[in-house]
């Protein structure tokens, strides 16, 4: 799985949880291109949300992380290393 293809994953599970700021705008956009990291604090993620992106990055890689982790994690860039990295 390439760099953009988990980046494709965050987007469309931020989408489908409807987190306000990224959907359908051009921060979306830039950040599934490569062109733009998110810091996770400036997405207003709530606990469900949380979850539903933990559960979608799970089912498609089989990395597990939990909405615990998102705490220690500053920036979308992270998120991508650490599925990455497994």
């Amino acid at each position: 799985m390439t760099d953009e293809d988990i980046r494709r994953l965050i987007a469309e599970a931020l989408r489908y949880a409807a987190v306000p700021h990224f959907r359908d705008s051009d921060v979306e956009a830039a950040f599934v291109a490569g062109a733009r990291d998110i810091a996770v604090r400036d997405l207003d993620i709530d606990s469900l949300a949380s979850m539903e992106l933990c559960i979608a990055i799970e089912t498609s890689t089989g990395v597990s992380i939990v909405p615990g982790d998102l705490v220690s994690i500053a920036s979308l860039g992270q998120l991508v290393d650490r599925v990455r990295g497994g």
